[in-house]
């Protein structure tokens, strides 16, 4: 079996389809990039003040499940998007220690990108 080279027309609609898996991949990109630092507003500064007081004393498991529900609740409020991700992200990691620290760190980066100083 004889196969054919592809026409020109065949050649510019693979290019086509080329063109656009890579603009599909750019856009979702895009959406998965860590939101970036808002405002400091009061539920902001509230939240990351009431979690930078009471992180030192999450030592269980359930004490971090309840403080990430805090943290979350006082989150609701604010205008900033990086420190309400990180705040939704705290309860998805308070299974281990490990996970925890690296979800603490990440809003705790987030309320410092917002121009938060610690207490």
């Amino acid at each position: 079996m004889k196969l054919k080279k592809p026409s020109r027309m065949q050649w510019l609609v693979i290019a086509a389809v080329a063109v656009a898996i890579v603009l599909v991949m750019g856009n979702r990109k895009k959406s998965e990039e860590p939101a970036v630092a808002g405002p400091l507003d009061d539920a902001a500064r509230t939240t990351c003040d009431s979690f930078a007081k009471e992180y030192p004393k999450a030592k269980s498991r359930t004490a971090r499940l309840r403080l990430a529900d805090r943290t979350l609740a006082a989150s609701a409020r604010t205008e900033n998007d990086a420190i309400g991700r990180r705040s939704g992200e705290l309860g998805r990691n308070a299974d281990d220690d490990a996970t925890w620290k690296a979800a603490a760190n990440t809003l705790i980066d987030a309320c410092k990108g917002a121009g938060w100083t610690a207490l």
